[in-house]
């Protein structure tokens, strides 16, 4: 190996390092400054995917805190080492809510979309959570979708998707998870009801998919600039049930806006928690 290869390779090492350690330190420091809630708090499944953002559990800084901080206690699933007897109904009865986070494309097979664009599909977590999804339903238990969730959270109730990578100009407007857009709420709906406003300034987002033919009892509750629906939600007796944001509320945990949604979310599961203990 010649010398100019032999450096390049020890600053790619380096560079490794500094980056573990790093990371090593962020998740420290999180360790250290987590909120810890009530022993008795309601327990929410998280499902999550498999990138370095979650395996490093850096999931902490957003997912995590933002559920913590509400007063919840999330517990992850790792849809890659289930039991081979694993019954979403069985287990969901020991939980008081439901979040299905980001991460790649929904599969199209699952709403009749174009196989050919999709990116990241990873069938295994596809099949978990719409399972968990149909056994939460079932059992009118309140469910949270972020991003690839509220596409999910679509499609479980039998509508679709669009893409819209093909139109880079949307799609950059939309990929900007640093200084986001803008984004209206339907006014009488559960979100404009927990935000406390129908006018949101700054939302964070990273997607290429989004709702385009809602599905049973779906009703779109905001809107992005260009029309791109940004925010779901399904009717229901509950005063939370089933609402899906395309937004990433929890890279910023902090926020006091963001937090209310995490905070209706508390209230619906502390709720829900009651009624399952009482029987």
């Amino acid at each position: 190996m010649n010398a100019p290869r032999k450096i390049g390779r020890r600053k790619r090492i380096v560079r490794r390092i500094i980056l573990a350690l790093l990371l090593a330190m962020v998740s420290f420091t999180v360790w250290i400054y987590e909120p810890e809630p009530d022993s008795d708090a309601p327990r929410v499944l998280v499902s999550v995917d498999r990138t370095l953002w979650n395996r490093a559990r850096l999931n902490r800084l957003t997912y995590i805190r933002a559920l913590r901080k509400a007063g919840i206690k999330p517990v992850l699933i790792d849809f890659d080492n289930l039991p081979l007897d694993f019954d979403p109904e069985e287990s969901l009865k020991n939980f008081d809510g439901l979040l299905i986070s980001g991460g790649g494309d929904v599969g199209a097979i699952h709403y009749g979309g174009n196989e050919r664009i999709s990116r990241q599909v990873n069938p295994a977590r596809d099949n978990l959570e719409l399972a968990l999804l149909a056994a939460a339903d079932r059992q009118d238990m309140p469910m949270l979708g972020l991003c690839r969730g509220a596409q999910l959270l679509n499609v479980h109730r039998g509508g679709t998707l669009g893409d819209f990578r093909e139109d880079s100009v949307r799609y950059q407007r939309h990929k900007r998870l640093w200084g986001g857009h803008p984004v209206d709420i339907v006014q009488d709906s559960r979100l404009a009801e927990i935000y406390g406003e129908l006018h949101l300034p700054s939302i964070f987002t990273w997607h290429g998919q989004y709702v385009e033919q809602p599905g049973e009892a779906v009703k779109i509750t905001a809107y992005a600039p260009d029309g791109t629906p940004e925010a779901i939600e399904v009717e229901s007796d509950d005063s939370f049930g089933m609402i899906g944001v395309q937004w990433h509320a929890e890279v910023l945990p902090w926020d006091d806006r963001q937090a209310r949604l995490f905070d209706a979310f508390y209230k619906a599961t502390a709720h829900y928690q009651a009624e399952r203990l009482r029987q």
